[in-house]
């Protein structure tokens, strides 16, 4: 999986957002989060956690964070926003791989908001058993899936992220994978291209066989109108690009 860590570092190089802005849309996953668990969650382990905005975003509300980051400039970026945002104190930032980094803790809650599906199903199969090992008895694991079905549709779709850089959609039907490449158009070697197996819960119940890991609910993450630029929050599953798939260690 060599590209990965190339892909995400283009991807927060071109990707331009308002931190402010991107807090302040994180409080829906926390909402999401708070809503679908039983207890009271107190520390949070968040798993790719990008340029920080959810772990800040936690940290801000009183939780204690730690977040693995693969790619060291956005674990940097991760510490300065944590430190102009004064929660330093609630976060921890470890710049390191998920797959193999080793941690002796267990937390309330595991959290994976975006990337689920890098890899085969056997990399899936052996994340969901760290996620296991890392959770309490009673916490809660919730894991933003792709669908195939939306990003089988939306196939050949391409957008402009800024003047210079496009992103497009493409779909291996095959390996049930979205392809998400991203290219600068004034260079012709400037592209990256993440692929992502996409799950139905059907299929992402095969992978927990033989886990102290229970798929209990899943959550339609909404679906993006293109055509139209609209995003609709409230949609079935089997219109839904993502879903939140929620794990507990024992069936409730």
């Amino acid at each position: 999986m060599e590209w990965v860590k190339e892909f995400y570092h283009k991807q927060y190089e071109w990707m331009s957002m308002d931190d402010d802005e991107a807090i302040k849309y994180q409080e829906g996953s926390i909402r999401k989060m708070e809503g679908l668990s039983e207890k009271p969650v107190h520390n949070i382990l968040e798993l790719g956690g990008g340029k920080g905005h959810f772990a800040v975003a936690a940290a801000e509300r009183g939780y204690k964070v730690t977040v693995i980051e693969l790619v060291e400039e956005a674990a940097r970026y991760i510490r300065q926003l944590a430190a102009e945002r004064n929660v330093q104190d609630h976060l921890r930032i470890i710049n390191g791989d998920f797959y193999t980094l080793e941690l002796e803790e267990e937390f309330d809650a595991v959290c994976y908001w975006d990337g689920f599906g890098i890899g085969t199903d056997r990399d899936q199969e052996r994340l969901l058993t760290r996620i296991e090992n890392w959770l309490k008895q009673d916490g809660t694991a919730f894991i933003e899936v792709y669908t195939p079905w939306y990003w089988a549709k939306v196939a050949g779709k391409e957008l402009n992220i800024s003047e210079s850089v496009t992103r497009r959609y493409d779909f291996n039907a095959e390996q049930c994978r979205m392809l998400d490449t991203w290219r600068d158009k004034m260079d012709s070697a400037g592209q990256v291209t993440q692929s992502l197996r996409c799950y139905s819960p059907a299929d992402l119940r095969l992978l927990l066989r033989d886990r102290n890991l229970y798929l209990v609910h899943c959550e339609p993450g909404g679906e993006m109108d293109y055509d139209n630029w609209e995003f609709h929050e409230q949609v079935s599953l089997n219109t839904a690009m993502t879903f939140l798939a929620k794990f507990k260690k024992s069936r409730l």
